[in-house]
């Protein structure tokens, strides 16, 4: 499959596990408090890092493009592609399946790898040596260390859009609660 398919398709291709756990009823872990601490706690950050990076890439934002290297994206040149690992993660706890987070986060480097090569090439494109220092300095995925903030400083934060731009995460909820009533 080309990598540009699997980049316009990027959000539906790591829902397969998800809808795994939403069907799966057996192999449950049955310790409600547990799940949903867990579960609950990494959706929570999933969300907050979303936001945080929003407020910087202003991807939704409707705004002129940069080349973002502030915020999260000073630990991280993925950090939307790491909350979304994160947030899938979190789905299958809540869904009383955490013996699927392993195979979830393998799922999910495994198609956003795909999409961050063909990511990578339009950023050099549009970018060039700008780009290249950047991938020099910060790690596709994670990082220990950050940056100087003098070598990459902070945009204009727009908290509010950013903060309406995520809401529909919180639609995700949804899922562990329909399908613990259809139990």
């Amino acid at each position: 499959m080309p990598v540009k398919p699997v980049f316009k398709l990027r959000g539906l291709l790591v829902l397969p596990p998800v809808l795994f756990a939403a069907l799966c009823y057996k192999w449950e872990f049955e310790k409600d408090t547990a799940t949903w601490a867990v579960g609950g706690t990494v959706f929570l950050a999933a969300v907050a890092l979303r936001v945080w990076a929003q407020c910087h890439l202003h991807y939704r934002l409707r705004m002129h493009k940069l080349l973002t290297t502030a915020g999260p994206y000073r630990y991280s040149r993925n950090p939307i592609y790491v909350a979304n690992t994160m947030l899938v993660s979190s789905m299958v706890w809540l869904m009383e399946l955490p013996w699927l987070t392993l195979p979830t986060v393998v799922w999910c480097v495994l198609v956003y790898s795909a999409v961050i090569r063909y990511e990578e090439k339009r950023l050099r494109f549009n970018f060039g040596d700008a780009y290249a220092r950047y991938v020099s300095v910060v790690p596709r995925w994670l990082g220990v260390r950050a940056p100087s903030p003098r070598e990459f400083p902070a945009a204009h934060l727009l908290w509010g859009p950013a903060l309406r731009a995520e809401a529909h995460c919180g639609l995700f909820l949804l899922l562990p609660v329909v399908k613990e009533m259809l139990a």
